[in-house]
């Protein structure tokens, strides 16, 4: 009998998938760089760190729902693998890390109410948040090569 999963049945699957997920976590990151580098002072300088975020904030959702579709997803491939691998427990502790990071500390520094502010302590929490979404993308790369 043929397994019910996709990704085990059909050899096609898992690359596809796997190229989506990888799209949504560019994304994610990418998206995500980009106001923390305003965070940071280095890049928009000219645009208030609250309309940033807010342009931002939907390709940072598409993002991370394409992420919390298909990583479940490619999961379910093989959860015992998946499940053995240092690399990969790694990385979900980085994504854990990286999302609370970005939903409370990051979001209350793009707060329109600071705007008028100096950016102060907002540099270190996006150069934290910025090596945190590198260290999830780097823990990813490492799965691969096992």
């Amino acid at each position: 009998m043929l397994p019910l999963n996709p990704i085990a049945r059909w050899e096609w699957v898992f690359p596809v998938v796997e190229s989506l997920h990888l799209c949504g976590l560019t994304l994610l990151i990418g998206m995500t760089a980009l106001l923390d580098l305003r965070l940071m002072g280095i890049a928009f300088e000219r645009q208030p760190v609250s309309r940033i975020a807010r342009d931002l904030a939907p390709w940072i959702a598409v993002g991370l729902i394409v992420q919390l579709v298909t990583g479940p997803y490619l999961f379910s491939g093989d959860p015992r693998e998946y499940l053995e691998v240092e690399a990969f427990r790694n990385k979900m502790l980085l994504l854990a890390l990286a999302l609370a990071f970005h939903f409370t500390v990051i979001r209350r520094a793009t707060s329109p109410a600071l705007d008028a502010g100096r950016l102060g302590w907002r540099r270190p929490a996006a150069a934290l948040s910025l090596g945190l979404w590198l260290a999830v993308a780097l823990a990813g790369l490492w799965i691969g090569n096992l």
